[in-house]
This record gives structure tokens, sequence and C-alpha cells, in this order.
């Protein structure tokens, strides 16, 4: 049994998962090692391995390697492959992103200690694992649960979107409103931090870099004032960015509106962030 498609569940469970780009670097510097090699020919095999497994994700053509009467390739081979290589990371969505790595552990093109050391450093919340029956090792993935997920201080929120949008829905099962203007805002800007993706905003407040962001995001206009404004009022409205002895007077029904415009815009900044032209794949084979 080799490494599966993810099961509803799973991707239900990361759905807001968010793979930064500086994941995605390093994996693309891990991936970029595994499929070297001294022999030329050998190193486009490999690569060849890697594309044709993203590309079976996201239901792209296959490319069939045809050697020359020599068994060498065109230099334009070897171009177009390490290329892909390079982006290969970088095009899918997170449930994408997942498999594409799972299959490329079963495959054994890539390492799976390297991997997870990666994603632990990086703090995704989701890690993979062998489990050897009948001789062969299957590879899962587990998700943590945001229990699982260490908060190293709490002063500060865990950069994971994925369990902010859980204390989101949390905190309006309990109905604390405020509680909601508060975690819709800290999504907002560690979603603004990975679109923007520069060391120096990481611990900059939203509206101190929100230009850049603005710049960086391909949002329109006015979805991009209204985080703003919701980013504003958090730091006003009583005992969502301060203590206060006032009454809250963000109202049930807007509660439920910011919870789910804050999901739909995480969802449609990472569908429009990975919905970039693509690498030329008219030489691509089926």
């Amino acid at each position: 049994m080799a490494f599966q498609e993810l099961s509803n569940s799973d991707k239900k469970q990361l759905e807001f998962e968010v793979v930064s780009k500086k994941t995605r670097q390093r994996l693309t510097r891990l991936l970029r090692e595994a499929v070297q090699h001294e022999d030329i020919n050998i190193q486009i095999y490999r690569q060849n391995g890697a594309v044709n497994i993203a590309h079976n994700i996201l239901g792209l053509r296959f490319y069939i390697l045809e050697a020359d009467a020599w068994g060498d390739y065109h230099p334009s081979e070897h171009s177009w492959h390490a290329g892909e290589i390079e982006i290969l990371m970088h095009r899918p969505d997170t449930i994408q992103w997942v498999e594409t790595i799972g299959d490329l552990l079963q495959s054994g093109i890539m390492d799976l200690d390297s991997v997870n050391k990666i994603l632990e450093e990086e703090k995704q919340s989701f890690l993979f694992y062998n489990e050897s029956s009948y001789g062969v090792n299957d590879i899962y993935v587990h998700i943590l649960t945001p229990a699982d997920i260490p908060v190293e201080n709490n002063e500060k929120e865990h950069p994971n979107i994925r369990l902010l949008v859980d204390r989101m829905d949390l905190a309006l099962k309990n109905n604390d409103l405020s509680g909601v203007l508060h975690t819709s805002a800290s999504i907002f800007e560690t979603l603004a931090k990975d679109i923007v993706n520069l060391d120096t905003v990481q611990d900059k407040t939203l509206a101190s870099f929100f230009d850049r962001y603005r710049k960086d995001s391909k949002l329109p206009t006015p979805v991009l004032d209204y985080m703003l404004d919701i980013y504003k009022q958090r730091n006003t409205e009583p005992l969502a960015g301060h203590g206060s002895l006032d009454m809250p007077t963000i109202t049930l029904e807007q509660a439920i509106v910011l919870s789910e415009m804050t999901k739909a815009f995480v969802r449609i900044e990472r569908n429009l962030a990975f919905n970039e032209p693509t690498i030329d794949t008219k030489k691509a084979k089926t």
C-alpha cells in the first residue's frame, strides 16, 4: 500500500493550513540536492521522476524523456527540468503540496527525516511517518490537532492560520464576540506576513506594513480596506485588543459575518497566490 490521497477529513483539517514561502523554499533546496548527480543523465532521470509525480497531483501532462541516438538529452531538456524542479514546491496549493511531498517520500526521492525537520522548524501542523508492513515501508501524514501545536510564548500568536481559525470558531461558539474580532485581526496579520514574506515585517504590526501588503496582495482594494478597518477596530473594541471596563459593542450578527468573511478572504488570497502563470509545458508529452 503506497502513499494514499488525503481523506476528506484530512483535507478539511488542512483547509486553512498555510505552507509558508520559506517552507517551500527550504524544501526546494532539499529537492534540488536530492535529484543532483555527477552524471547529468542520471540527474535528469531523477528530475523527471520528481516532475512527473508533481504533474500527476496537479493533473498536468507527463513528460516522457526521449534520448538521442547516443543516449543523451538536448541541453534544453536539462534546462526545462531544472526549471520545473525550482517551481515544483511553489505551484501547488496546500492539499496538493502535502500529497506531492508524500509521493516524493514514498518514491524515495526525498528523505523523511530531512523533510520532517524542516516542517517542525517552520511550525507546520503536519508531519510524515512511515509504517512498515509485509516488508514494505508506507508513508502516511499525521495532522496535528490545535492542542498538539506548541505555543512557545503566550504573549504571541502561533503563526499557523489553521490554529487561529480554530480559536476564532471557539470564540464564536462561546459567544466571545470580542475574541472573534481579536482573532480575525490576528489571522489577517498572519496572512499578510506570509504574503509579504520579508524578515523585516515579521515583528511588525499589520498597520505598519499594510501598504507593502496592499502592493503584494492580489485581493481587491475594498477587501483590503475592510481587513485594515477590522485590524484598527481590534485596537479600540473593548476586550478585543486591550483590557477595558466597557462592554464590547460588536454584535453576534457582526461576529458571524466577520468569522465567515475572514475564512473566505484566507481561501481567496491563498488561491490567488498559487494561481500564477506556470512554466510553458508545450513540450510535455502524454
